[in-house]
Formats: C-alpha cells, sequence, structure tokens
C-alpha cells in the first residue's frame, strides 16, 4: 500500500485591490473525481490605504455613549489623526471642535457623548513620510436607555421593585427581584453589573404575571429619530413556555400591546435581543413621544388562562434608530 500524500494546497490570485471584502471556498473532491464535498465560505478583508473595518460598523444606531472606537491600520501607517463630532461639517472639514489629536494606538474612547445622538467620525492615517491618507466618513448612533437597571441599589427607596411594580401591588402572579438582598440579579446581566429578575406564576389567578413602570415625567422615545424598543431577555431551560408581551402606555391612557413570536424563547438560557417596531404600537394609537407606563408581562393580558411558571431576566432597554445594523 503507497503510503498517504499531503499535495500542497494553494492558489496564487492576481493583484487583489486594497480594503475589499473577498470571498474563498475549496471543495474537496474524492478519487472518483466525482464525488464533492462543498467547502465552507471564509472571507477575508485586504489591508486598505486609509484606516477601514470601523467597530461600530458604519451606520450602527444601537451603539452605547460609552463606547470605544477601532479600526484597522492603513498600509503603512505610523500614527491615527481622530476626528469625532455630531456635525458633519465638522468632522469633513476637520473643525478644531472635532479635531481629537494624532495617536499610535487603534482604538479611541471619546468622553462625554450623549444618548440618542448621531456622531460623525472619520480617521485620517500619517505616513512615515508625512503624507496623510484621509479616511472615509463613518457614522453611528448612540441609543436612548429606557433602564438599564444599573441604578437600583439595596437600600430602601431604590430597590428595583420599588420602581418596577410587581404582583405584589398590581395584583398579578409576578415577582420582581429577589427576596432577599441583592434585590437585583449580579451575575446573568446583558450589559452593566445588573439585570432585572422576573418571576412568573401563572398556574394561579389572575393566570398572567406583569411588573409595570411608572415614568415621572413622561418620556419621548422618538428622540432622534428612534423608532424601535429593544431589550434583551433570558430564560431557563426549567421554565415553563409563556407568551412574552410588551405593553406601552401613553399620557392619554391608551395602550399598545406586543407579543413576542415564540413562547420558547422563556426557555432558553442565552440572551434574545427583542426588537419591537415603534409602528407595533402606534397602531393602537399610542403616541411614544409621551410615554406615560411600560409594562412587562407573561401570559395573557387579555384572556387569561392558567399556565405555566418560571424566572427570566431582562436588561438593556433602549429605544434606538432602526439602521442600526447587525
Amino acid at each position: 500500500m503507497a503510503p498517504n500524500l499531503v499535495a500542497p494546497a494553494y492558489y496564487y490570485l492576481a493583484p487583489l485591490l486594497p480594503g475589499m471584502t473577498y470571498y474563498w471556498r475549496v471543495d474537496e473532491v474524492e478519487q472518483d473525481m466525482k464525488t464533492i464535498h462543498t467547502g465552507d465560505v471564509w472571507s477575508f478583508i485586504t489591508q486598505a490605504l486609509t484606516a477601514y473595518n470601523p467597530k461600530p460598523i458604519d451606520g450602527d444606531g444601537n451603539v452605547s455613549a460609552g463606547v470605544t472606537l477601532t479600526w484597522s491600520l492603513g498600509r503603512n501607517a505610523l500614527k491615527h489623526h481622530v476626528y469625532l463630532g455630531d456635525s458633519l461639517e465638522a468632522v469633513t472639514g476637520g473643525a478644531a471642535d472635532a479635531d481629537k489629536g494624532e495617536q499610535k494606538e487603534t482604538t479611541f474612547t471619546p468622553a462625554g457623548l450623549l444618548d440618542a445622538t448621531t456622531y460623525y467620525w472619520r480617521v485620517d492615517e500619517i505616513l512615515v513620510d508625512g503624507t496623510v491618507q484621509t479616511g472615509p466618513i463613518w457614522s453611528f448612533s448612540t441609543f436612548f436607555t429606557i433602564d438599564d437597571f444599573e441604578g437600583y441599589t439595596d437600600e430602601e427607596g431604590a430597590r428595583i421593585y420599588e420602581t418596577w411594580i410587581d404582583g405584589w401591588t398590581n395584583n398579578t402572579s409576578s415577582t420582581v427581584g429577589y427576596i432577599q438582598a441583592p434585590f437585583a440579579e449580579r451575575t446573568i446581566v446583558h450589559g452593566g453589573k445588573q439585570a432585572m429578575p422576573l418571576d412568573y406564576n401563572n398556574p394561579k389567578a389572575p393566570f398572567y404575571s406583569e411588573a409595570e413602570r411608572e415614568f415621572a415625567p413622561v418620556q419621548d422615545w422618538t428622540v432622534n429619530d428612534a423608532d424601535t424598543l429593544v431589550l434583551y431577555v433570558q430564560g431557563k431551560s426549567s421554565n415553563s413556555p409563556a407568551a412574552l408581551y410588551v405593553a406601552v402606555e401613553d399620557s392619554s391612557k391608551r395602550v399598545g400591546t406586543v407579543a413576542y413570536p415564540d413562547v420558547a424563547v422563556v426557555t432558553l438560557a442565552r440572551w434574545t435581543e427583542w426588537r419591537i417596531p415603534f409602528s407595533e404600537f402606534t397602531a393602537s394609537g399610542v403616541n411614544l413621544a409621551r410615554v406615560k407606563k411600560l409594562y412587562l408581562g407573561l401570559g395573557d393580558r387579555e384572556n387569561p388562562k392558567a399556565g405555566g411558571k418560571g424566572l427570566i431576566y431582562v436588561d438593556d432597554i433602549r429605544a434606538i434608530k432602526s439602521g442600526a445594523k447587525p
């Protein structure tokens, strides 16, 4: 028997363009020259002449005000000149108030960014010989924080269940927070250091579980052209499937309710992002520029019937622009 032979696997490419994303795959052909095993598709980005590969990606509308900007350095770059501001004209023209200076690192953490604001930025590459390669203009929008659950403590008056009213007050089958301190969840979190635990117990009347938060003054979720509500939910595999819903009430007491399309989401032991277009609330006449109450529930508040029970975690409720990229 002849020994196994390994043939070198390579392919010479024609010159590639800088700063381009290329995709490639390799199909394996067996010795019968007929059987083909289709390979996976891979990709790579060639080094550009300018700064490229920005994070957050260009146009992202779901960005924290505490973001750290990163990019890949252009070919032969020695230093990077960063420009950032909320004015496209200022960044394009390199105005003084947008000039963040030169640096050697390919990361930049801006200070003082505001929620619900669109920012523009660019990075000019300075080459060894002093030549400047002007970078493209990128943008991102920070989200409007509705509740990130970071401000709650174990002190009376600042406990999570004193803001998010549960079954002890609203007579549903819900429990917000834990019975003993710490009252907020501090291990299973999506962002920051805390999340909200929400227990549902629907085998007993009224057969649905609901937590509610009232805003005073009312909130305007449409600021900076936001048009999508986002929240993150994690369940447990031991949970009973249950309809998860969000309801919004405006200052005129009009209510819009939206249910998650899959009742099994509460059984997933990982964070699930739920994006709800504002249009799903405004279809019920709700004015999202004057939000008075937010409800999170499990079960069917309109037609309640006996159901299951379990515990879910909720984190990072925010309003974003629908232009946010995945």
